[in-house]
């Protein structure tokens, strides 16, 4: 095989990401809003000026124009780049990990980055990343099958049947249809009863319920284990983030602006599709190095 092929693979991943990154630009910004998402075509919100096709090329136009619009010179978020940039990276670590599996990561990717920023704006969770997710984790194992087939993939021995694809060391995803509704279950329920008891203790909502939902459909995707990492990796870094807002007076204890939580659901996902057996091996190994899953 030409040896060129495994890095034409990457380079497209990469910008196949940027791309879609871009049209999840248009996704943060119109749907929470109820707008179209085709209609009216690209346009800066400031002069309402259409974006030519050759001022929407991910990453370049956005350095080429140096954040502003072409027309009144008005700033454009630099989040722009940086969703398509994160995109594209993702997509490119997801080839790499899952090889002829990656189409499959890149919808779910798409969706969390999505749902991660309009989280952030609008404090609410999409029902095509909750409800969407846990609807793809049920049906995606018949598509590993249908994949593993097409490709001549083994995920027993974790080899992906072709020198153009990267080896699958570890297998993160939900095999089966019953640990897939494990996994759902597991996640619905267990998020489900931190909020009803964060409820009860605070006397007031203490979670949405589009965090329930997304923590069901991780659970749909990866599995019952892949619940438990995510919710430890999620409250460790919504913590974090909290606690660096307060120290840099960006809050104040007992009057902050609410912090999401479904990014953070979406950060400890990510880190187990692409370390999560590592990161549970090295667990283990550090506190309860007698286990015979160490």
């Amino acid at each position: 095989m030409n040896p060129a092929v495994p890095l034409i693979l990457q380079a497209v991943s990469f910008l196949l990401g940027a791309c879609i990154g871009s049209f999840l630009n248009v996704v943060v910004w119109r749907v929470p809003r109820g707008e179209s998402l085709v209609s009216p075509p690209s346009h800066c919100p400031k002069c309402n000026a259409p974006i030519r096709w050759w001022q929407n090329v991910p990453i370049v136009s956005w350095l080429a124009l140096r954040g502003r619009c072409a027309r009144c010179r008005a700033p454009i978020s630099p989040r722009y780049i940086f969703v398509e940039f994160l995109t594209g990276l993702l997509f490119l670590a997801a080839f790499w990990r899952y090889g002829s599996f990656a189409p499959l990561a890149w919808v779910w990717i798409s969706l969390m980055v999505a749902g991660s920023f309009i989280d952030f704006d609008h404090q609410l969770l999409p029902d095509f990343t909750t409800v969407g997710g846990m609807v793809y984790g049920v049906v995606c194992p018949a598509a590993f099958a249908s994949i593993a087939w097409f490709t001549g993939a083994d995920l027993r021995e974790g080899t992906c049947g072709s020198e153009a694809w990267p080896v699958i060391s570890e297998y993160p995803f939900a095999p089966s249809l019953p640990q897939s509704l494990a996994g759902l279950a597991l996640g619905f329920g267990l998020l489900w009863l931190v909020r009803w008891l964060g409820g009860k203790a605070f006397k007031r909502e203490a979670m949405g319920m589009g965090d329930v939902f997304l923590m069901g459909a991780v659970g749909a995707l990866f599995g019952p284990v892949c619940v438990v990492v995510t919710l430890i990796l999620s409250s460790v870094a919504g913590s974090v983030v909290g606690l660096a807002m307060v120290l840099l007076s960006k809050a104040r204890l007992g009057g902050f602006k609410e912090i999401p939580y479904g990014p953070y659901i979406c950060i400890g996902c990510i880190a187990w599709m692409f370390r999560g057996p590592e990161l549970v091996a090295w667990y283990l190994r550090l506190f309860a190095p007698g286990s015979a899953l160490a």
